[in-house]
């Protein structure tokens, strides 16, 4: 019976593997013509002619016979499945888009819901939610109320000694666990600034403990237990693949040294690189009994095709070797994004959309310092970071000024120019505000293709207990996604 078992779950496993396959690849074959459109940078918009570049032509030519306003309605309309279903050329490609997407599909999405029957299935009892408004901003204190819960849940489920947060940064999802949940939690992160302000942070937050923590029962909010405040603690590291987190643990915990290590690892928004290097580390390290992390950032992932690029925190606290931050899958080997497609895949469509957001008029400004930059100072280089210092410019004139003073452009340009450009800009905001949208669309698409990617990984090294989850509301956390793995 037990080998007919292990047959059914080696049975099982293929057939996913297969069906993640076969999504991953429908995903890049959309997706392959539109690489160049997702790798565009808006800086360029102007001078490298986006608009007619990168756009389908039956979607550019109808929308070329639109005003702004009635195409953005159209946009808002044709994203919201209640409104309308004429099948314009707009619809069609947010339609196309969306099939996509990451959806729920019972096999390797679930549900926070779905995730919550799955750990009760593995002897797992499912956790109140603690709620704490002070000390983070409301998106934070959504973000840690939903995923407390949820590590604390699969905490129990593998029988965990302690969790570990990798990249913690001010610990405030480990403050939650220790305090709201008794669970011994490690805050490990590069930084001894960070670090050190997070520990002075704690030390606060235990004195106030019971006047800004509620425990949620049953719909009513009660006073939280009493709290052992040596149950959190941190230390500095770096991690990469290699780190040994059973050995930091044991150092730091020095008490439990003699049981039995079963470590939960979790983030909350590991950035760049850490986010595949905990996977790496869950797969190499029997200690590490679960894992429950949120990726973003991206865009400081490392591959193949950045060959000038390293994560910021591997260049600044790491020893320089480089990391493959994806793919991560054999299945993927070799397939390349791009950083300006990784960059887009961290903004929020589901944000835009509910905001009826548009582009600021910066961009505009900043892609129009571009066509003068090559038209007059051909052999500069701009950097980046100091135009972020502009603030809001009603004109392009204005934003010109600012932008020559911060970088000693020493322009002078006579005052028609000025005249003429904006008269210019103002014909070109329709087309950048709605490539924009247009592009915004393929955000997801690119998501998709790294998450899956990350889970193919762990089902590629023999794990099965393996889910992408979507734990929050896309609107408030747009990264919304965690990967959950037991050993």
């Amino acid at each position: 019976m037990m080998q007919e078992s292990h047959s059914k779950r080696k049975d099982s496993m293929k057939t996913t593997i297969r069906s993640l396959c076969h999504n991953i690849d429908s995903i890049i074959n959309y997706l392959a013509p539109y690489l160049p459109l997702v790798n565009c940078h808006m800086v360029e918009f102007l001078t490298n002619d986006h608009w007619n570049t990168y756009l389908p032509n039956n979607l550019k030519e109808y929308l070329d016979q639109l005003d702004l306003n009635e195409s953005l309605e159209q946009f808002w309309n044709a994203t919201n499945s209640y409104k309308g279903n004429e099948p314009t050329e707009l619809r069609k490609w947010i339609t196309e888009a969306r099939k996509h997407y990451l959806e729920v599909n019972n096999d390797y999405c679930l549900s926070v819901e779905q995730l919550n029957e799955r750990i009760k299935s593995w002897g797992g009892e499912l956790q109140p939610e603690i709620k704490v408004k002070e000390f983070m901003n409301n998106k934070k204190s959504y973000e840690v109320q939903t995923m407390a819960r949820a590590v604390s849940s699969v905490y129990s489920a593998a029988s965990g000694t302690c969790c570990v947060e990798a990249g913690g940064g001010r610990g405030h999802l480990l403050t939650t666990l220790a305090l709201g949940y008794h669970i011994p939690s490690l805050t490990v992160d590069c930084d001894p600034k960070t670090l050190s302000a997070a520990i002075n942070r704690v030390k606060v937050i235990q004195k106030q403990w019971h006047a800004i923590a509620k425990r949620i029962h049953d719909g009513a909010e009660e006073k939280p237990p009493h709290f052992n405040k040596d149950l959190q603690r941190f230390a500095q590291a770096f991690i990469t693949k290699d780190t040994d987190l059973g050995g930091v643990v044991r150092e730091m915990f020095p008490e439990c040294k003699d049981l039995d290590t079963r470590i939960i690892l979790t983030g909350l928004h590991t950035c760049g690189n850490l986010g595949p290097d905990s996977l790496r580390i869950f797969t190499a390290r029997s200690q590490i009994a679960g894992l429950l992390t949120v990726p973003c950032c991206y865009h400081l992932l490392t591959e193949d095709s950045d060959v000038e690029l390293f994560d910021v925190f591997q260049k600044e606290y790491g020893t320089g070797e480089r990391t493959q931050g994806f793919p991560m899958s054999e299945y993927l080997r070799g397939y390349r994004l791009g950083r300006n497609a990784r960059m887009l895949a961290a903004q929020s469509v589901d944000r835009v959309l509910h905001q009826r957001q548009l582009p600021a008029h910066s961009l505009l400004h900043r892609a129009m310092l571009q066509v003068v930059i090559k038209k007059y100072l051909p052999n500069t280089t701009l950097k980046e970071g100091k135009l972020k210092r502009i603030s809001k410019c009603d004109t392009f004139e204005q934003y010109l000024k600012m932008a020559d003073k911060i970088l000693n452009l020493n322009l002078n340009l006579p005052e028609t120019f000025y005249t003429d450009t904006q008269l210019y800009l103002d014909c070109q905001w329709k087309k950048m505000t709605l490539f924009y949208l247009i592009r915004l669309c393929l955000a997801q698409v690119v998501e998709s293709v790294i998450l899956l990617d990350r889970i193919l990984f762990l089902y590629e090294n023999g794990f099965e207990k393996v889910y992408l989850v979507k734990l929050f509301d896309p609107v408030l956390s747009p990264r919304c996604h965690s990967i959950v793995a037991l050993r």
